[in-house]
């Protein structure tokens, strides 16, 4: 007997021992299917893996594994993967994890009726087994599937799915829910580990190259899953590309693969790593850090006290535990968030936002965004104020560790160095940062000079929070509606690429991620990002007159022939640059990239310019393709966006005059967020935190500063509250909606008002409701 017949009599006994034997024998009889339990065939398999209950339901890092020996765990999944994404990314650094994912071979439906039980007749479903039909699942954990750690088990089964008559179509089979299935038998298995494991599944017979659709017909499945199938098959090195025939890529099997060989995956790709580090994702309820301190944790109402206590938090209590939860993002991943850590903090802000009584908190579990509203405290008559929103970023950057944070207090600061760690002897000092002396008699938090403090930009988040539960604390203060956001990923340039507009749904909205008291910011560096790929001919030395070519020294070249002092060392103010990031290289290729900056967009355009010529010359002195160049625009200066709005600059001088804060505004020599919203129609400038020295393990914040900002963004909000906005400084969006309606209201009077014939009012009339409707739904939307 061969090992797979040896199981499909162990599955077999597993059927028998739940569904005949025992307690339940009656349950399971034909003549009482009504009584039937819950996921039987999720039981079934489980006790098929794991004979002994004593391995089973076992507690893991805050979740519970179906199944746990040693270092082993196996999960039971019958459907909807993406909900196994946190206990994934929760278990995989630990532990061998093992995912099975039961699967219908030959399938049959019996219909109960829920007012007399009765069943009908066994009928067998058409649809063809193939274990591709399980990618649209894989595909909700495609960021996990190169893993060492997870295996992919589909068990193709013989089953009876047992389904309710209580849909809503008319034979009420439509919308009807699955009451139980019952295994059969097992009459496949599939183990996916390797590259070697997918390219096994592809049949034999399948011409190379091949497309999606090709694929998708010969193994009988939809042709809208062949590109999902696809999409695993190339991420998990077990297809290559080929070409293309018409607009479809076509495929050919990785030789690699075929050999059984892993496949050398890019680190964009494979480095999953970096991803799970250090990673804690708790997806139940957090109870406040000091609740297991306070000794009410027996008492009854210990939680809402806890409520309490969060609500009245200052913004350096929450700031000390914000910057304790590592949120570092990742360049060089390419998932969103790049860091799954993020989602610590996420989980931690969605849950106080509800307890301080946010409305509309939602929490986005695939890309880590929260919203919240912050309800106006207006009269229904004077709710004609802006919506408002406020933004701040969650993520740290990764120049130093985040990890593991220790924040202290310098209180009443003297002016002189201070001591970050003396076994290190890491010291702050005025005299590297002179701006220290801005500071003395004040407050401040530093780090233990091993990490950065994360200033930048849960400061930010801090104050934001604070004010937010200043304001629905004290319903008497007079505000609009105002939203809330805190994004990832800033630090790596990706925070605005999943920020739902829509959802956010403000008018106008400030990010809180500057440094200085004062600062506020609304103009900034344009900014592009260019590659060159230099292609050399290495040739031994000894022999190398007239045919070496030296990439790296053509990299030089380049280098050398950009202006001196168009270069981040020497600028300042509205001075651009050109900055040289990396370059790594050998005789035969170099790559190097560069990023270019100017707040001028002409001067922008000519720096760009200047990089093309350059690279014409040289291609014309080394020969055509010596140079590769891809260069692209990563985003502009705000301040077209902010012009047409200066509302939002004149009321934030008004609420920082208000809390006796002079403004500084001097353009940013970078970017933020808010100008990526800014050209996504969203007109948001930026202002300051209390935070210093960002991105480094001399970082500080002042506390006297982080409570006036918050001071600033409560003025803010009660200033946008009686406060309307001039017609001339009305979004795009808004104008073209209100001309719609004038429109729509024009031809409406045309039709009431027309003398011609009854057909030609009748149409008029019909065509003006249309409009009318058209201007109603845009308004709506």
């Amino acid at each position: 007997m061969d090992n797979f017949q040896q199981r499909q009599e162990d599955f077999q006994k597993s059927i028998h021992k739940y569904l005949y034997e025992g307690q339940d024998k009656k349950a399971h009889e034909p003549d009482s299917i009504g009584l039937l339990k819950e996921k039987t065939l999720h039981t079934v398999v489980k006790d098929f893996y794991a004979p002994n209950d004593s391995c089973k339901e076992i507690p893991v890092n805050h979740y519970v594994a179906d199944i746990c020996y040693g270092d082993q765990i196996i999960e039971i999944q019958n459907g909807n993967f993406y909900k196994m994404r946190d206990k994934l990314l929760s278990f995989l650094p630990d532990y061998q994890v093992t995912v099975v994912y039961p699967m219908p071979y030959h399938k049959w439906t019996l219909w109960i009726d829920p007012e007399s039980g009765e069943l009908s007749k066994r009928n067998r479903s058409p649809v063809a087994a193939s274990p591709f039909r399980a990618f649209k699942e894989l595909y909700r954990i495609k960021t996990f599937l190169n893993h060492p750690h997870l295996k992919i088990v589909l068990m193709m089964i013989d089953f009876e799915e047992y389904r309710m008559l209580d849909g809503w179509s008319s034979n009420r089979k439509r919308g009807s829910h699955r009451h139980d299935r019952i295994p059969l038998s097992l009459e496949a298995e599939y183990v996916l580990d390797t590259p070697a494991d997918y390219c096994a599944l592809i049949p034999d017979m399948l011409p190379e190259p091949f497309t999606a659709k090709e694929l998708a017909k010969e193994v009988k499945i939809p042709p809208s899953l062949g590109s999902t199938v696809m999409n695993i098959l190339l991420g998990m090195g077990a297809v290559l590309k080929e070409g293309q025939q018409g607009r479809a890529y076509t495929y050919i099997r990785s030789r690699d693969a075929l050999r059984g060989k892993k496949g050398n995956l890019s680190p964009e790709n494979a480095d999953v790593y970096r991803m799970l580090e250090g990673l804690h994702v708790k997806t139940k309820p957090l109870l406040h850090p000091d609740y297991h301190k306070t000794g009410l944790t027996n008492q009854k109402g210990a939680v809402t006290e806890m409520k309490k206590k969060t609500q009245n938090e200052t913004v350096i209590d929450r700031f000390l535990r914000y910057v304790e939860v590592d949120t570092q993002s990742s360049e060089s991943s390419n998932t969103s968030p790049s860091t799954m850590k993020q989602h610590d903090l996420a989980v931690i802000l969605s849950r106080e936002l509800t307890e301080i009584g946010a409305q509309d908190v939602f929490y986005d579990k695939e890309h880590c965004y929260i919203y919240a509203t912050i309800p106006s405290t207006l009269t229904e008559k004077n709710r004609k104020t802006p919506v408002i929103g406020f933004i701040a970023h969650m993520d740290t950057s990764d120049a130093v560790s985040g990890k593991d944070v220790k924040p202290r207090i310098v209180e009443n600061y003297d002016g002189k160095d201070i001591q970050l760690n003396q076994k290190e002897n890491i010291v702050l000092s005025p005299s590297a940062f002179p701006e220290l002396l801005n500071h003395t008699g004040e407050d401040l938090i530093v780090t233990d000079g091993t990490t950065l403090l994360g200033a930048d930009d849960k400061a930010g988040v801090s104050e934001i929070m604070t004010m937010a539960a200043e304001l629905l604390q004290h319903p008497e203060i007079k505000h609009g509606e105002l939203r809330i956001c805190f994004t990832p990923d800033e630090e790596v340039g990706e925070g605005t690429r999943y920020f739902d507009l829509e959802r956010f749904h403000a008018d106008f909205a400030y990010t809180v991620d500057g440094g200085k008291l004062g600062e506020l910011e609304y103009e900034n560096f344009n900014a592009a990002e260019a590659e060159l790929i230099i292609h050399g001919r290495s040739v031994h030395p000894g022999d190398a007159k007239g045919k070496m070519l030296n990439a790296t020294l053509i990299a030089y070249e380049f280098q050398s022939m950009l202006p001196v002092f168009d270069n981040p060392m020497y600028t300042e103010g509205r001075e651009g640059f050109y900055h040289l990031t990396l370059m790594k290289g050998t005789c035969d290729m170099a790559v190097v990239y560069y990023i270019i900056r100017d707040h001028d967009l002409t001067k922008f355009g000519r720096k760009k310019d200047r990089f093309r010529k350059i690279v014409d010359y040289l291609n014309d002195k080394y020969g055509q393709g010596t140079i590769e160049l891809t260069m692209e625009d990563s985003y502009f200066n705000m301040i077209e966006k902010i012009r047409p709005h200066m509302h939002l600059i004149e009321n934030a001088r008004k609420a920082m005059a208000q809390a006796d804060v002079t403004p500084i505004e001097n353009p940013i020599r970078g970017g933020t967020d808010g100008a990526a919203l800014s050209f996504k129609g969203l007109p948001c400038p930026n202002l300051c935190t209390g935070g210093y020295n960002y991105h480094g393990k001399y970082e500080y914040a002042s506390i006297p500063e982080m409570e006036k900002v918050v001071e600033i963004l409560l003025g803010l909000a009660q200033i946008y509250g009686s406060f309307e906005v001039p017609k001339a400084q009305k979004t795009g969006k808004k104008t073209a909606a209100a001309k719609t309606t004038k429109k729509a209201k024009t031809v409406k009077t045309a039709a009431k008002t027309a003398k011609a014939a009854k057909a030609a009012t009748k149409t008029t009339k019909t065509s003006a409701k249309k409009t009318i409707r058209k201007s109603s739904a845009k308004k709506s939307k």
